[in-house]
């Protein structure tokens, strides 16, 4: 049998790939510290297990609208609005299964053979094989540590061309924590505006995972020309420890959100009905457990920095959001491990994988091969001693 050449494009998620090579060596006796999964550790609050509790009683188990029940979708209106500082109505929104499927549905959609598809890298692994998937050119834009990973209104600029279609924006950022100020999204915007066929497709699914101040800026609140051409991406993962809910949402133009919708309807149909309620508890329930998870990823963030930045060979950028921690690791390559050279960042995540039981994401998959990501989204113990198992093994290195 021959499968489909698209395959052909479409490689396996490496974030996926490594966490489950590190269950399955857990599952063989090893004791693995997973640093692989952008998943939170706490648990999904009491009262959203109970929204999609009541709902299962209720008797809300049978199909909805594609995009989302009425309340949810009204309800995410009125969060982007509260916190986002952007009005959109529910027929301008939909709910999708994970921020993933609102990635796919977007390219889908607006995405043809030849158009462009400006993102900067290090980025998560999504975006690029599914351009490529549609037949888009990505035109990676290489963004530096020196500038904490955020592209440049100069950068940009250079990137764009007649034929950009869409322009990635992930900020907070997965994998580099990296968060644009509001003078840099801004610089961005009016770059956009000036191309008459661009788009922005703005990733916020960490927007509420802050540190040091930060703030986090939309694209689309900055004016009603810049919302027309704003596709925003969010969901319920990260902010409220959901991520086997599967649910994201996509607010944007109705002539998008009804182009998703049908093809949604040829795909997935709609999120899980009781999850729906339980999104919605999330939206309109309390928030104030953020505050204490923050302070803990905090305490993880400054560990894992510190940690990393003491060892030989390793150095990396304090993020600003987010969960992750994306340290450089190519001054450890062309050392020799138990299996040989290293010759690039998955020889150095299979190494740390093997010989300190410790399992990262190899940058590669994010754009760029010099790094290492490694989600603090675990205890604090783990990412202590996470870190003197990998000094240990670069000691090691010959």
């Amino acid at each position: 049998m021959k499968l489909a050449s698209r395959m052909d494009k479409l490689p396996p998620s490496p974030t996926l790939a490594m966490n489950t090579k590190a269950n399955e060596l857990r599952a063989q006796g090893v004791d693995v510290i997973s640093f692989a999964a952008g998943e939170p550790d706490f648990d999904t609050p009491d009262h959203i297990k109970e929204g999609a509790i009541q709902a299962l009683r209720d008797g809300h188990t049978k199909y909805t609208a594609i995009s989302g029940i009425p309340p949810l979708r009204k309800a995410i209106c009125d969060w982007v609005a509260e916190h986002k500082g952007v009005a959109y109505e529910p027929d301008e929104t939909i709910v999708t299964v994970g921020g993933k499927q609102s990635v796919f549905n977007v390219l889908q959609v607006l995405l043809e053979e030849g158009d462009e598809i400006v993102i900067p890298a290090p980025v998560w692994v999504a975006y690029e094989p599914v351009s490529n998937l549609v037949g888009a050119k990505v035109v990676p834009v290489q963004t530096s540590e020196e500038n904490g990973f955020k592209m440049t209104r100069e950068e940009l600029e250079k990137a764009i061309t007649p034929r950009t279609k869409l322009v990635v924006i992930n900020s907070p950022c997965n994998p580099s924590g990296c968060v644009y100020t509001r003078a840099e999204i801004e610089a961005i915007a009016e770059v956009v505006l000036a191309s008459p066929q661009a788009m922005v497709l703005s990733d916020e699914i960490y927007g509420k995972i802050l540190y040091d101040g930060e703030e986090h800026v939309s694209i689309a609140s900055l004016s009603p020309e810049m919302k027309a051409r704003t596709l925003l991406l969010d969901g319920f993962s990260k902010t409220y420890a959901m991520t086997g809910w599967r649910m994201g949402y996509t607010c944007a133009s109705r002539e998008i959100v009804k182009a998703m919708d049908i093809l949604q309807g040829q795909s997935t149909s709609n999120v899980t009905s009781f999850a729906q309620y339980g999104g919605l508890a999330a939206l309109k329930g309390p928030h104030d457990f953020l505050n204490g998870w923050i302070a803990e990823y905090d305490k993880r963030r400054q560990a894992i920095v510190e940690g990393f930045n003491s060892i030989d060979g390793m150095s990396v950028v304090m993020p600003k959001g987010a969960f992750y921690a994306f340290p450089r690791v190519s001054d450890l390559f062309g050392r020799t491990g138990a299996s040989g050279e290293l010759k690039n960042s998955v020889d150095v995540g299979l190494y740390f994988l093997e010989q300190a039981q410790c399992a990262g994401v190899p940058g590669v998959g994010f754009g760029d091969d010099r790094f290492i990501r490694f989600s603090y989204a675990t205890s604090l113990e783990n990412v202590k001693e996470g870190i003197e198992r990998i000094r240990a093994a670069v000691s090691q290195l010959g």
